[in-house]
């Protein structure tokens, strides 16, 4: 085994960085990444996971392996005992996440397979009802955020900026996520122009020049999603002015045909292929309900929200999505968005009249949608956390290339990581 030198600590602990290890578990390609685990979650997580996926194996058996990835993030807040699980299943067909929360590492990882599992049958369930439906493979380049610091002090300063955002970037990736989803499907912005990860990108890079003036009036998520929503409508507005993708010079040669993929074209197809083909299908979240026929009347009621929340305006949105998906207060939410209450008040009041409309509009008895409770609906869409391997990407631009432990048996580890 081939090891190089780690951000271990002198004290034996693991560093505050994330550690990532990837491989196959009864033939599923499995990344799992620990943060600030102790010993004994270090030593119980792997037995524990491979354990829960061999219990998820056979709720897969319509997917092949090799187009099936399961992400497992387990993580401690440094100086706290509660753990944070968030699983990523990504399939041919989508994306399905779990999260959960408690103290012991066992009995949340147990939960969060559990909802997975709930979440996948449900999934799998509806496509029965579908065509088979595969997305084309595309591949993508990921080069890095920044060029190497140029001294120690552009080092320190970069590894302070990420221990301030790190823990929010989670948040960050989905609002990111459900906002382009809605500028896309109110034809905002070109389908496909725009990237999620891209604009995460874009909205870390413009916090590390901003953070020693950030804003202290409010908490560093908060500011992260001011920059995120800039971030998005600079970017937006110069892709509708952009010429389309597909644009080519009259002198230039044609392209050739593309040729045969390569072992590697193959790997960096299948490890960076865009998960998010962006679709509101995806914003709907899965209910426990166990009544078919109350379940599908819900499901097509909350696709129809989310249909009409993508014509809403985009400050509107973010009205509704403090209030209801970040459950702040209007006083909380005003101070956020850079609003006073009265005008929070009136937005809400506003938006959630014109949802009402479209409900309706789009054939739902009046009735019906005085009754259905819109904001436990807004409340309840679904939720994605970032991708591992994105998450490497943000790790290695504020950190370096040294961050990242390497050996023959496995992939690149996060700094911090015990070696074992």
């Amino acid at each position: 085994m081939t090891l190089r030198r780690t951000g271990r600590r002198d004290d034996g602990r693991a560093g505050p960085f994330r550690r990532r290890v990837t491989g196959r578990i009864h033939g599923m390609k499995v990344i799992r990444a620990f943060r600030n685990l102790d010993r004994h979650g270090q030593q119980r997580a792997p037995e524990v996971i491979e354990e829960e996926v061999r219990q998820l194996e056979p709720h897969l058996v319509r997917f092949s392996e090799d187009l099936v990835r399961l992400e497992v993030v387990a993580s401690q807040t440094r100086g706290k005992t509660r753990i944070h699980v968030s699983l990523r299943l990504q399939m041919p067909s989508g994306v399905i996440a779990a999260q959960e929360e408690g103290f012991e590492i066992e009995p949340v990882l147990r939960k969060a397979f559990a909802d997975l599992r709930h979440r996948l049958d449900r999934h799998v369930g509806r496509l029965k009802h579908e065509s088979d439906w595969k997305r084309p493979a595309r591949r993508r380049r990921i080069g890095a955020l920044l060029p190497p610091a140029r001294d120690a002090a552009e080092s320190n300063r970069r590894a302070m900026y990420f221990d301030l955002i790190e823990d929010h970037l989670d948040r960050v990736h989905d609002a990111v996520r459900r906002e382009l989803t809605y500028l896309e499907a109110g034809g905002s912005v070109p389908p496909g122009r725009l990237g999620v990860d891209e604009l995460v990108d874009a909205m870390v890079l413009k916090g590390l020049e901003r953070f020693e003036t950030r804003p202290t009036e409010f908490s560093v998520g908060d500011w992260l999603l001011r920059l995120a929503h800039e971030t998005i409508e600079e970017e937006g507005r110069a892709a509708r002015r952009a010429l389309p993708e597909d644009a080519a010079s009259l002198d230039a040669e044609p392209e050739k045909p593309a040729e045969d993929a390569t072992e590697a074209d193959q790997e960096l197809s299948e490890f960076h292929q865009p998960d998010d083909v962006l679709r509101l299908e995806d914003l709907v979240a899965d209910d426990s309900v166990t009544d078919p026929e109350r379940e599908a009347e819900r499901h097509e009621l909350a696709q129809s929200l989310h249909r009409a929340m993508a014509q809403l305006p985009a400050l509107w949105r973010r009205v509704l999505e403090r209030i209801h998906l970040a459950d702040s207060t209007p006083g909380e939410a005003a101070a956020a968005l850079g609003l006073d209450a009265a005008e929070v008040d009136r937005i809400a009041l506003s938006a959630a009249a014109f949802l009402r409309a479209k409900l309706i509009e789009a054939g739902f008895a009046g009735e019906t949608v005085e009754t259905a409770n819109l904001e436990q609906e807004i409340a309840r869409t679904a939720r994605l956390p970032q991708p591992i391997l994105e998450r490497q990407r943000i790790v290695i631009a504020m950190h370096g290339e040294a961050a990242i432990l390497s050996h023959a048996e496995s992939s690149p580890d996060h700094p911090g990581g015990r070696i074992e």
